[in-house]
Parts: structure tokens; sequence; C-alpha cells
């Protein structure tokens, strides 16, 4: 009876999730999204539907050089494809469209039920219960997973969730079967995600944290042969199966190292540990010391990678933060203290004081070694805004760091001292921490990361409130009524969370989440435009526009562009804006255009074209759309004619990769 009491609860939740992330979706027009990266899926989805696979380059935008498919992570797209073609079989209706429409939704559901099953096993039926209903009505986890927004970063989430879980339950399970299966599972799931996002790295780095929590408290090595299989799983195949992981360059150059190589450090270290402790006698009494020295061989190593690489670490950071084109994007921008009490309610603040107040319940006062930097992180990360105006942003970040580094120093303490024994709550507590110390850290500096960080502060709220009922029921002396007092206590701490206080509680922005929180892409007079695209222009065209229009422009206008939002060559945004929107000449405009191979040109904004060359334009640009009031509309379409003494010219094919350039030398 219990059972079946459990599977209502968990269906009730997943309507509740599903019902609120499929709001307003009728108000969506018939095959658009609600984010510009959506296209570029459902783009992808339809080549795999088409063609059965991917080519190797996309020639229908960056051109002419077109997209390099081998450096980017592509498994969504076959999701969608294959999705698309197993519900097809069974409800003929269906689109593609349909399927790209409510994955998101399908994703974050998936995790969710996922989720809250692994906490009834450890927890029990109220604290996954609790965990929850908080986490399917949180505005911060639904914007990204609601029907209509098309990015992969639900079927991202859910993935991580997925490895983090089995893992753990891999950890737990004393049959043999059941622990090679689990193993086997976790290693398949992290080859997924490494074949989906190159961010994957996060998520496996909290199962390596668990390992090294488990590496230094064992004084024995157990469970080496099967941490092997899992780290085969997808290391090899990651390596032999995707170009960015083998020659990656831009965003993919540091892939390899930082997704498989700590796996491989880590078994090296338990290897060398595990000869040591079979072959050297005398050192089975010092097996900690040695763990320990191991970690701090490692740790140098990885430090010297980095020192070694500083260059192209920099070189990164200036394509990813100093860059003009990131500096545009909104969701890359650090958020401020309202941002989170919108996206969160008083959650972000209950779930951090959890995970600052557990380490206290399991170890008592040595838990403080955790707790104290846990503070300092969690006031540096969600007040940095406030507190930067009053003692300056230098020493705000530096206060982060240091919160950072005592963070890791006070978890190694920890498992310095711990017996040889762990318990599973423990392990669950060290990943559920390391997962909202990890996408923390991220969404301080770029608010869009803070999708990922829902489940740890559920996670987080819910320990506390069971620990406030925990506390309240131990005062009643009746026994009878204890565990009652228990399961009563904790609906009214969830419930005063949920709507209290009144409009600074997360369930009011709920529904707001999932109906205004993210607008329709593009807009009705770009839409219009691009259907006009579509039904007047050769699909063999390629036109020239804002970087943030292209898949769009692929996929509503049915033609061929030269940038888009995949960010692939900032540089040739930087150069589109340089040669065109702020052309001094009309000679180096059309030379650009020329040398990118457009055919068109399609510009947005407040009567392009009185300021698109001051509106002095020679008859190569041929105004086409619209074909009344031409000069006064928001959007404008010329067909460019070059005359015969433009000339194609290098310099605006220059990608800032000098793998790429030497393919683009002009012969």
């Amino acid at each position: 009876m219990k059972k079946i009491a459990s599977i209502g609860i968990f269906i009730c939740l997943i309507l509740l999730a599903s019902w609120i992330r499929v709001q307003g979706i009728e108000r969506l027009p018939a095959g658009q999204f609600t984010e510009t990266d959506g296209y570029f899926y459902y783009w992808q989805a339809s080549l795999i539907s088409e063609h059965g696979h991917l080519p190797a380059r996309d020639m229908h935008r960056w051109l002419p050089l077109g997209r390099d498919l081998g450096q980017t992570l592509n498994l969504y797209g076959y999701v969608l494809a294959y999705a698309y073609k197993a519900t097809a079989l069974v409800f003929p209706n269906i689109t593609l469209y349909h399927v790209c429409l409510y994955m998101p939704v399908v994703c974050f559901c998936i995790g969710l039920c996922a989720f809250c099953i692994f906490l009834y096993h450890i927890y029990g039926l109220m604290f996954s219960f609790t965990a929850g209903v908080i986490l399917a009505t949180l505005p911060g986890s639904i914007e990204r997973s609601t029907a209509g927004f098309g990015d992969r970063d639900a079927f991202c989430l859910m993935l991580g969730l997925l490895a983090v879980i089995t893992y753990l339950v891999s950890l737990q399970t004393e049959n043999p079967r059941q622990r090679l299966f689990w193993t086997l599972m976790s290693g398949f799931i992290v080859f997924l995600g490494g074949i989906s996002w190159e961010g994957f790295g996060v998520f496996l780095s909290v199962i390596m944290v668990v390992e090294l929590w488990r590496f230094l408290t064992f004084k024995t090595e157990t469970r080496l042969g099967l941490y092997t299989l899992w780290v085969c799983c997808f290391v090899p195949i990651l390596y032999l199966t995707s170009p960015a992981y083998r020659d990656g360059y831009g965003f993919a150059e540091h892939l390899a190292a930082f997704v498989l190589m700590p796996p491989l450090v880590l078994l090296a270290m338990r290897a060398i540990r595990s000869l040591l402790i079979s072959k050297v006698d005398h050192l089975r009494p010092h097996i900690r010391i040695v763990s320990f020295g191991l970690i701090l061989v490692s740790a140098t190593l990885g430090l010297g990678y980095i020192l070694i690489q500083q260059n192209t670490f920099a070189d990164t950071t200036v394509l990813i933060s100093d860059n003009l084109v990131m500096q545009a994007m909104s969701e890359l921008q650090s958020p401020h203290f309202k941002y989170w009490m919108a996206r969160y309610g008083t959650i972000f603040i209950i779930g951090s004081l959890g995970f600052i107040l557990m380490p206290l319940t399991f170890w008592k006062k040595r838990g403080i070694l955790v707790s104290l930097p846990l503070t300092l992180f969690t006031i540096t990360s969600f007040f940095s805004e406030p507190l930067d105006k009053f003692w300056g942003e230098s020493l705000g970040n530096a206060l982060f760091t240091i919160a950072l580094v005592g963070c890791a120093i006070g978890l190694l303490l920890l498992a310095w001292h711990q017996k040889n024994e762990i318990s599973t709550s423990e392990l669950v507590f060290i990943s559920f921490s390391l997962w909202f110390i990890a996408w923390v850290a991220l969404a301080r500096d770029a608010k869009r990361y803070d999708f990922f960080i829902g489940f740890a502060f559920a996670f987080g709220t819910t320990g506390l409130i069971q620990f406030i009922s925990q506390i309240f029921s131990e005062k009643i002396q009746q026994k009878s009524i204890t565990s009652l007092t228990e399961i009563v206590t904790a609906i009214a701490l969830t419930t005063i969370l949920m709507f209290l206080p009144l409009k600074h509680a997360h369930t009011y922005q709920s529904l707001f989440s999932a109906n205004q929180m993210r607008k329709v892409t593009p807009k009705i007079n770009v839409a219009a435009a691009l259907l006009w695209i579509k039904a007047r222009l050769p699909h063999t065209s390629i036109v020239a526009a804002n970087w943030s229009y292209g898949s769009q422009l692929n996929v509503i206008g049915g033609v061929k562009t030269i940038t888009d939002q995949d960010t692939y060559i900032q540089h040739w945004i930087d150069l589109y804006y340089k040669y065109v929107i702020y052309a001094k000449t009309e000679r180096e405009a059309l030379e650009y255009l020329k040398t990118h191979g457009a055919t068109h040109l399609m510009l947005v904004g407040r009567k392009p074209a009185k300021h698109f060359l001051k509106g002095k334009l020679s008859d190569a640009f041929i105004p086409v759309y619209p074909e009344k009031n031409f000069v006064e509309a928001s959007v404008n379409i010329w067909k460019i004619h070059y005359p015969a003494e433009i000339q194609i010219d290098d310099r605006y094919l220059k990608t800032g990769f000098p793998e790429l350039d030497g393919e683009l030398e002009i012969r």
C-alpha cells in the first residue's frame, strides 16, 4: 500500500512539473521557439532525420568555411531526430517540431522522477516529496525546461543527474551483479553527457570528488576493478568518437584535459596505492599519508599544466569574457541580488543554510571545517552585488576565492579524520554540496548556469526542513505521535517556504516563469521577413544578418548564412559589425559581403535603411523587402549586385584560429 501511495505521489509531482512547464504554449506561433538555440537543434535534427547523420561540415552556415561539426558535441540533435522517428511510428501526426517543442519538459521530468526515487530510497517518502514539490515549482528550474525553449539544457541536466545518481547507487549496492550494472550504467551516461555538452565535466567533477573522498578515507583499496571499468566506459570512446577530444580548438581546446584526464589521473593514483599496499609492508600503517601525498602530486601536476598552458587559457578567457560578442549576451552577465530573489524566493537562502548546517549534523564539531567556508562562499556568491558596492569588487573576489579554497581544504581535513567507513547519507551530502558549490560558483559570474543549481537547492532546503522537524518531534514525549508530528511539521514548514512571505515566495513566480520569462523569438516583424525569404528567395541564397538571426534564417527562412548564435568564429561577428553595421565606406562593406559569398543583406532595427551607410547606397544594394514603405520599415532586405571592381579579400576571413586561417587562404 505504501509503494502504491509513493507511486501516486511521484505521478502527481510529474504532472505538476509538466503542467507548469507547458503554460502559454498555445500562444507560441507554429514553427517558433522561445530561444534562438532551439532553432539550431531543430536544424540539426532536421538534417539527421533527412540524411541519417550530420555532415562533417554544415555548409548552410558560417560560409564560406562552413561549420566544422567535428568540433561540436551533437548527441542532442540525434536524440531529437530518433525520438521523432520512434514517436511517429505510434503517432503519425506528431512532427519533428513537436518533439523539439516538448523535449525540455520530458527531460526535466525524467530527471525529477529519478531524483525523487533516489531520495525516497535514501531518506524516505516525506523527504522525497518535499524536495520534489520544491523543485517542480522553482522558477529558476522552470525557465530553461519549458515547452518551446528548444535548447539542450534540460537534456544535459538530466544526464548529469542520472550519471551522479547511478554512481552513488553503485557505491551503496551490495549485490555484485547490481553493482556492476549500476557502474556500467553510470559510465555509459557519462559518455552520453560527454558527447552532448562541453560543460559536462562539471557533473563529472562531482563524481571525482566523491571518489577522492573515498580514496582519502579508506585505508584499503576497494572497487578498483569497477572504477577501471567505469573509466573505460567513456574515456577511450569519447577520445575515439569525437575530434573535439582529440584535436579540439577554440572552446574545445582543453576539453580532453578537463574531461578525460581527471578520471585517468585518479585511476593511476588508485593503482599506485594498490601496488604500494600489496608490495611495501611498512607503508600500510601510513596509507593515508601516501594517499594524501598522491593527491598533492596530482594537484601539482594539474597546476603545472595550467601554468604551461596559461597563454591558451588567457586567450580562452578573452574569447569568453572580454569579447564584445560575449559581453552582449545577457545570460553571461553576473546576476544581481534581486535576480536570485525573483528566481528562488527564499529557497536560495534556506537551501544554503541547509548545506551550512548539515556538516554539523554529520561530523559534529569537525563539521565547522566545511560549514565556515560554506558560509563565506554563500555570502560572497548570492550577496556579491550589494557587498561589492560596500567593500569593492577586488576584495569580494578575494573572499570568494578564499571560500572556495577553504571548502576544498575543509573537505580534505574531514576525509583525513574519517574512519574506514562512510555512510550513504554522507556520500549523498558530499555529492550535492559539490554540485551546489560548482554551479553556484559558475552562476556567480554567468547567470545562465543557475538553472543547474535547482536540484542542490531542493536537497539543501529539504535537509534543513527535515532537521527542524526531527528536533521538534523529539520534544514530544509521547512516542505514538512523534512520527506524525515530524510529518506535520515538515508539511507546515514546506508550505510556509512556498507561500510566505507574500510576494517573495518562489511560487508567486512559477507560472510567470513558464509564461513570461522567455518571449517568442523572432518578433512578428522579423518572422514576417523570414517567411517572405522562405517564399521568395532561392534556397541557395546566402543572407548576411546579425548573428542572433543565423539559425532562424536557416530554419524559418530556409537559406544559408555567414554567422549565427553558435559563436563558432566570434571574430567574424566582430568583422560583420565593423564592415557592415559600422562600415565607413560602401566599398569595404561590399568587399566583406562578397568575401563571405552573401547574396542578400538583412538589417533589423529602427529604420535601418536610413542608418546603414547613412542611407547613401548605390545600385549595388537593390531593395527587395518590404516592397512598400521600405525606408520606414524596421526590417530591410537588399539583394546585392556586386560591381566588377569589388574583389574578395583575405582580411575579412581572419578567424583568430591558426587551424582555420590556413584553410581559408584565398588562392
